[in-house]
């Protein structure tokens, strides 16, 4: 990649979401340099960010959601992960059989009873529990539906979501509920959930949160 256009992509959020009309946010940025004003197309970009986040500055951790609601933490994906781990259980534990999912496979579906109204897209880590039908995932985003076969799952219960916790007001605790939000969110909202699993790494916080709710 041009070294212009990832400086550019480096002040967007670098969700390759396509609903700025381009497949990557590279896409965009390329479509930045040439006319700044398309920095409007990125629907995760706030008030006020366009102007804030220009080629080469550092994105402000203002701890505000975008609805201006404050947090604790930011949930990164592990370095080694295409994106947010999440463990989940779909509402019909039998499909993971049924379908015959195995590791590698792109699934979609959507996370009931947690106020998200987004489908997520998920490469699965490993093949799934043969006793519950339980899943591991990472989000890996609406491109890779497009690209792959995905899968259909339907509904599905959060058991937790894990990643990398650097950048943090307080040393999370386990049994603390945290508000915290996850560095890949499309809609850029808080969360919150109880901090089941937490150890201190030379890269940052181990964290594994469970009870997860959009609040």
């Amino acid at each position: 990649m041009d070294k212009t256009i990832a400086e550019v992509a480096a002040t967007l959020p670098g969700k390759d979401c396509g609903q700025c009309g381009f497949r990557t946010c590279a896409g965009l940025a390329e479509l930045i340099l040439r006319a700044p004003d398309a920095r409007r197309r990125c629907v995760h970009l706030g008030p006020g960010a366009a102007a804030a986040l220009q080629p080469g500055a550092a994105a402000p951790e203002a701890w505000h959601d975008i609805l201006g609601r404050e947090y604790e933490m930011v949930l990164e994906p592990f370095p080694e992960d295409p994106g947010p781990r999440e463990n989940i259980v779909p509402f019909n534990p039998a499909l993971a059989e049924r379908l015959r999912l195995k590791r590698g496979d792109v699934l979609l579906g959507r996370p009931a009873g947690v106020g998200c109204p987004v489908t997520h897209v998920g490469r699965l880590m490993d093949d799934p529990d043969a006793l519950s039908g339980a899943l591991v995932w990472c989000i890996v985003g609406p491109i890779a539906a497009r690209d792959a076969h995905a899968v259909e799952i339907g509904g599905y219960h959060i058991i937790a979501y894990e990643g990398l916790v650097r950048a943090t007001r307080v040393a999370p605790q386990v049994g603390g509920r945290y508000f915290f939000k996850p560095a890949l969110c499309m809609l850029q909202s808080r969360h919150s959930g109880v901090v089941s699993f937490a150890a201190h790494r030379a890269e940052g916080w181990h964290v594994r949160f469970e009870g997860i709710t959009i609040a």
